[in-house]
């Protein structure tokens, strides 16, 4: 169980950082997850700053008194969170040029910034689908149809 803890808290950071797809994918699960574990969250959390997983490393600490309700609803919200960050991987690797290409401002010579969040990196691939390669097209097309 600690094991998901730590996974749910690696990937809620990365999460967190709102790279580049459907941020709704895991928001439900997760949600769910702080709902169900409202009652573990405000008695063994309370003193907890929320933020960087200090919350889920807190529940991970007392994993042997959990309600089966909360465990469900994290392991849930870490399948999710294991989806989506699957996707973004599959993105990142397809679309790696593609993305510098078309949806980087430029800071330096050779450095770039890229404005990632609510779907910004796939609407701009998207806008300039005439233009990426063909496995990019396809991750893309893939991600669309699901």
């Amino acid at each position: 169980m600690m094991k998901q803890f730590y996974k749910v808290f690696l990937a809620l950071t990365f999460l967190t950082v709102s790279i580049f797809i459907k941020p709704a994918l895991a928001a439900g699960p997760v949600e769910r997850a702080i709902v169900a574990c409202e009652y573990e969250l405000t008695h063994f959390c309370a003193t907890v700053t929320p933020g960087e997983g200090r919350l889920m490393m807190c529940l991970g600490a007392h994993e042997d008194k959990i309600s089966l309700g909360c465990g469900i609803a994290v392991y849930e919200a870490a399948v999710a969170i294991d989806v989506l960050a699957s996707v973004i991987a599959a993105v990142g690797t397809a679309c790696g040029q593609e993305i510098v290409d078309h949806c980087a401002t430029a800071i330096g010579d050779n450095d770039f910034v890229v404005e990632a969040g609510q779907g910004q990196v796939v609407q701009c691939l998207a806008s300039n689908q005439s233009s990426l390669g063909e496995s990019c097209n396809a991750v893309l097309a893939k991600l669309m149809t699901n």
